[in-house]
């Protein structure tokens, strides 16, 4: 759509001959239907071109020889009001794409309708099949959504990018996991493959695996870790010794839970650099004297810098560690031991996106999460999230371009598995709203909420 002209949506029904049609989300619909197994779905949508839109174009993929008599395409503008349908015909070719063009001047095309130049910055489109939902896309930040999950990002403009599937077809039932923008690619693959999926590095540099600990995505973070990739991360491990800018390289979060050792002054510098041009950092802390490898560093105190006394000496690239108070405006409470009591935090913050999901279905919504003997998190700048006791057990806050999260307790996320096959007695993964929890601070932290 023209992106100096924007016709009032009745208007531009009316010029399209169109009656005026009002579809909008129940209340209890959080997004659509599930797409069956081998029907089409949306994969990659060019709708912002340089200029006076033209050469814009929808993408379908569904396997050859798909006869698409009876599907239709159906755009929402950001109220969640529909201004134009696109019946489609014909069926899906030998390369599996079927691209629906705008004019002439698209490449690979297979229909040609002028109604796919679409609404620019937010709106929604939907893929009916004889009136009923098999796939959606949102994009933007609509009023209403009427996509699956979180809207993707946006795309185009400026610059010939699309909103494309990575991989192709791939249908996570998330918009903001399965699209991402990209050089557009009419009847072609988008490529994709676990290199092009959003990378979480969970630590291993600061021995958080250390003594009776085990937070590994091969142990005790093994369901945390297979939830992740469900939603379409690529979850890996970071390990030797030291954090580089070279090991963060490629990677949407950074996940440090527990850690043992200090961080020097160049890895604070890597990571600080890693978030403030778009990274996440997940930093999980447990309680005072949680020491798990006798060095006299805990995690309240690697995060937040030496406290002057335990260990009696430490070297100045190490004392301020990572200084997560001063850098990031979140501390990690001195104020915690063994005895604290085992507590349930609840929504400070009901409506930020990792309590509510963000559009997800209602099972993403946290409710409560289990804190277990853990340390409570000082926000001096940033949100107050999750909380208990009058203390705040989550905060989040945003560092140039990145985002970053402190939670208060590393067994929250535990399923009770050990690395060497043995079993604890934290299982808690699956009670209260942990497993939500967990899912929803990483795709915070990727934008993917």
């Amino acid at each position: 759509m023209n992106k100096l002209t924007r016709l009032p949506v009745l208007l531009l029904l009316a010029a399209c001959g169109a009656a005026p049609e009002r579809q909008v989300t129940a209340p209890s619909e959080r997004y659509a239907a599930l797409a069956t197994p081998g029907a089409p779905v949306i994969n990659e949508v060019y709708y912002d071109s340089p200029g006076t839109d033209a050469g814009t174009f929808v993408e379908l993929r569904a396997p050859a020889g798909t006869a698409l008599s009876g599907y239709s395409l159906v755009a929402y503008d950001t109220n969640g009001a529909a201004y134009r349908t696109i019946t489609l015909n014909g069926t899906v070719p030998a390369s599996g794409s079927f691209v629906v063009a705008q004019d002439t001047s698209v490449p690979n095309r297979n229909l040609v309708n002028a109604g796919v130049d679409l609404y620019n910055t937010s709106g929604s489109l939907r893929l009916l099949s004889n009136g009923a939902v098999v796939d959606a896309l949102a994009y933007g930040a609509p009023g209403i959504s009427l996509g699956e999950g979180s809207p993707a990002s946006t795309a185009g403009g400026s610059v010939a990018t699309s909103l494309s599937r990575v991989p192709d077809g791939s249908d996570t039932d998330r918009n903001s996991v399965d699209f991402r923008a990209q050089a557009t690619t009419p009847g072609a693959g988008n490529g994709g493959g676990a290199s092009a999926r959003k990378k979480v590095l969970f630590d291993l540099t600061k021995r958080e695996d250390a003594g009776n600990a085990d937070w590994r995505i091969d142990g005790a973070y093994s369901d945390w870790a297979t939830s992740l990739r469900g939603l379409g991360y690529d979850v890996t491990t970071l390990t030797g010794t030291t954090i580089t800018s070279t090991a963060l390289a490629g990677a949407s979060v950074l996940v440090i839970a527990e850690p043992q050792n200090p961080l020097s002054d160049a890895e604070r510098a890597a990571i600080s650099s890693f978030v403030s041009q778009g990274g996440g950092l997940l930093m999980i802390s447990d309680h005072r004297d949680s020491d798990r490898d006798g060095d006299g560093w805990d995690s309240p105190e690697v995060f937040d810098g030496w406290d002057g006394s335990t260990p009696a000496s430490v070297t100045s690239a190490l004392q301020r560690s990572l200084d997560s108070d001063t850098v990031f405006g979140l501390r990690h409470s001195f104020a915690s031991s063994f005895s604290d009591p085992v507590l349930t935090a609840t929504p400070t913050a009901s409506t930020h996106p990792i309590v509510t999901g963000a559009g997800g279905t209602a099972s993403d919504d946290v409710t409560s999460a289990g804190v277990y003997v853990g340390t409570s998190i000082d926000v001096l700048s940033g949100t107050d999230v999750m909380s208990a006791g009058g203390r705040t057990y989550l905060g989040v806050n945003a560092y140039g371009s990145g985002r970053v999260a402190a939670w208060g307790d590393t067994s929250t996320f535990s399923d009770g598995s050990f690395s060497d096959g043995s079993t604890s007695q934290y299982a808690n993964w699956g009670t209260l709203s942990n497993a939500n929890l967990g899912r929803n601070l990483v795709r915070w932290l990727a934008r993917d909420l």
